[in-house]
């Protein structure tokens, strides 16, 4: 997320023309874009951090289908 916003300031500084930002060359404003695309295509998935999320909302849902059951089991009783 970091090299997305530094990113988006780049790509505004160098299209707003402001100080040295203009001189700037088009491949280090398109670097941290490129590094966004190699963390989400290639390192999430290589580290787990994509179905750990996945993981982590199937366990809620399923806690929560868990919990709905037992109150109304409770309330027919």
């Amino acid at each position: 997320m970091p090299f997305l916003i530094v990113g988006i300031a780049l790509l505004a500084l160098k299209l707003g023309e402001v100080g040295p930002f203009t001189k700037l060359s088009w491949l280090w404003v398109a670097l941290p874009f490129v590094l966004v695309v190699i963390w989400w295509e290639i390192v999430t998935p290589m580290l787990g951090l994509d179905k750990k999320k996945e993981h982590e909302d199937f366990e809620k849902e399923k806690k929560a289908r868990m919990e709905k059951n037992r109150s109304g089991r409770s309330n027919n009783m």
